[in-house]
């Protein structure tokens, strides 16, 4: 694919709902992981120096793992790493932070420009040598993403698992890199 046909166009300035939404999943005996993925057209850290974490195109995503007989956990992208929201149970490694639901759906927030996901608007923020921090607030525009989802299989681009955009860009939702336990392998509550 050629990406300089791209450019660095922000588009849409607002919430684009009708934009779909994509999922993977994996099941085996115990435990059934949904992968739900958004794309962005242009990835922007607001306050990153020297063009830190400006690339093309940017594929974020949440996961819902459920356990045989257990509460949900959600895992949401955040960088190279997870962030993780459930209303019970401890992760090793991770600091787990309340699940805000709507009935069954989780609401994450999402961080200005670099898309960082985030389990609540006071969320302690990721920063970079504590100088340069990941935006988020509350009061942004609310976006129903079940609406509208389409299964990776079904899409035009299953097969290509190369980079979507320039060589800073994320790995496509299908390379390797975004295997079932990339957020978190085996991650079990315990």
């Amino acid at each position: 694919m050629d990406w300089t046909l791209f450019g660095e166009g922000k588009a849409p300035k607002t919430l684009d709902r009708s934009a779909p939404r994509y999922f993977g999943s994996w099941t085996d005996d115990n435990l059934t992981q949904i992968r739900y993925w958004i794309w962005y057209n242009y990835n922007d850290f607001p306050t990153g120096p020297l063009g830190i974490g400006k690339h093309l195109g940017d594929w974020e995503h949440i996961e819902v793992r459920l356990f045989q007989g257990l509460d949900p956990v959600c895992l949401l992208s955040n960088h190279d790493s997870a962030r993780i929201a459930a209303s019970s149970g401890t992760f090793p490694g991770f600091a787990t932070e309340a699940a805000m639901l709507e009935d069954t759906h989780l609401h994450a927030w999402v961080a200005l420009g670099s898309h960082a996901h985030y389990p609540s608007p006071t969320s302690q923020p990721r920063c970079y040598a504590r100088l340069f921090c990941d935006k988020i607030a509350d009061n942004g525009a609310m976006w129903h993403t079940e609406q509208n989802l389409k299964s990776l299989a079904d899409t035009n681009f299953n097969a290509f698992k190369g980079r979507w955009g320039d060589q800073r860009s994320p790995w496509s939702p299908l390379n390797e890199h975004n295997n079932r336990w990339r957020n978190a392998p085996d991650l079990r509550p315990v």
